[in-house]
């Protein structure tokens, strides 16, 4: 399901639409389970719009790419639930990124499970819920739980999902797939059920960083905020590099990731590449502040009302996670905008020498039933270095990082400042190249074509 494999495949002829969708329900069907989807588009509908796809320009962007949606993003036409099936209706719109797609001649395979109402990291608040596609006792990764399994098992070449404090980058560090977070705004948010509207972002999901900046660039094209991204090539081998000083790492006592981390430093140093601990005191406080500062209170103002009128169909932690947002006060709600304002005025001028800041996805991992016995600690561990990423405005892309010696994997992430998001996918891509880590879950799946 290679996005360019695709590509030169209908462009030399060797195969059509329809039985790339062929090929693809058939993976679905071996590879996949209910619970990594909320819905799939029937089967008629799927071969309707591949051999619809036959009467158009076959040099389309997305030209019969398979794709998955994470199921906050409005479809017109099809259920949207958030997660929650209590709380389904039918989508009367469609994102603006989602149409952009299909416009571009992609195809929509289905929506994909997610943690509900987006809250948490660790994809197990759903039922049923994904669990890692490389061993199912671990985690898959929240709260785009499904959008991340589905692409490392290659039911799609790529999957959107959304991001407010770590769901695009979470997943892929779970997944041994590459999640990319742009700058929030950049592509439109518009369609979704928000779980932070002021912050929320769609972020895209797929094996390769190559595959994630095609997407990226192209859904960028005749984007007005395009002139201001940064794409200025760097190689490894004069790269200034920032990393958390040694307070701000941390491993939750987890000695393998700590390894896999000093060993992608290694290995950057190796290339050339000069590495700086910063001290990483303004990103942790502010991941800190978006569940357990006035923040919150965004949440409940989203879903807040839904959660009080059917406590019973909610999850039990998500509810009261949100439901501590409606305690909030508007002088909290100010003064927290206020400090919030101060730390990414410190994050920027620490990052501003350094061409990005390499920090783990994840500092560790756990099992389904580590999670679901501790949920909230656990969970604020996971997203130690990602629930800042959107609240100070970085661009931040997982990719594989290592294979773990317990055959986990082991994501690292590329942050850089507002408006560096094609120089994150760059680095991003130059990493991919030399860390010798294969994508996806492992298995040696065989090709269309």
């Amino acid at each position: 399901m290679d996005l360019f494999h695709l590509q030169e495949g209908y462009r030399a002829g060797r195969f059509v639409p329809r039985q790339v969708a062929e090929e693809v329900l058939r993976r679905i069907s071996e590879r996949s389970s209910r619970a990594e989807w909320i819905y799939q588009v029937p089967k008629e509908e799927l071969m309707a719009r591949a051999d619809h796809l036959e009467s158009l320009d076959i040099n389309l962007p997305f030209y019969g790419i398979p794709f998955s949606v994470k199921d906050n993003i409005h479809v017109e036409g099809l259920p949207i639930c958030a997660g929650c099936p209590g709380n389904e209706s039918i989508s009367t719109t469609t994102s603006p990124v989602v149409q952009q797609l299909l416009d571009m001649g992609a195809m929509l395979v289905g929506k994909n499970t997610m943690d509900e109402f987006a809250t948490g990291v660790v994809g197990v608040r759903s039922a049923p819920h994904p669990v890692s596609p490389i061993n199912p006792e671990y985690i898959p990764g929240g709260s785009s739980s499904g959008s991340g399994v589905v692409v490392s098992n290659g039911c799609v070449t790529f999957s959107l999902g959304s991001d407010t404090g770590g769901s695009g980058r979470v997943p892929a560090a779970m997944c041994n797939i590459v999640g990319f977070k742009p700058t929030p705004h950049l592509l439109s948010s518009e369609g979704m059920v928000y779980a932070n509207k002021s912050i929320d972002c769609i972020p895209v999901f797929a094996r390769t960083a190559i595959e994630a900046d095609y997407v990226f660039r192209k859904l960028m094209v005749g984007n007005k905020a395009g002139c201001l991204l940064a794409d200025l090539p760097h190689s490894q081998n004069d790269l200034v590099i920032a990393i958390p000083d040694e307070k701000g790492l941390k491993f939750f006592g987890d000695t393998e990731a700590e390894a896999c981390f000093r060993s992608v430093l290694e290995t950057l140093e190796n290339q050339g590449a000069r590495i700086q601990p910063i001290d990483f005191s303004p990103f942790s406080e502010a991941g800190a502040m978006l569940f357990d500062g006035a923040f919150i209170s965004e949440r409940f103002d989203s879903v807040g009302e839904f959660i009080k009128d059917n406590p019973d169909a909610v999850n039990e932690v998500v509810a009261e996670s949100i439901l501590k947002g409606e305690a909030v006060t508007h002088h909290q709600i100010w003064s927290d905008v206020a400090r919030l304002n101060q730390l990414k005025v410190e994050a920027h001028q620490l990052l501003a020498p350094f061409d990005c800041l390499v920090m783990p996805t994840a500092g560790t991992l756990y099992r389904c039933d580590e999670v679901k016995a501790d949920p909230l600690a656990l969970n604020r561990n996971m997203a130690y270095y990602t629930n800042f990423g959107n609240l100070l405005e970085l661009s931040v892309v997982s990719v594989p990082g290592r294979m773990r010696v317990d055959g986990l994997p082991f994501g690292v992430s590329f942050a850089g400042p507002k408006f560096s998001d094609y120089r994150m996918l760059n680095l991003a891509k130059q990493w991919e190249r030399i860390s010798g880590v294969q994508p996806g879950d492992a298995c040696d799946y065989d090709n269309v074509g």
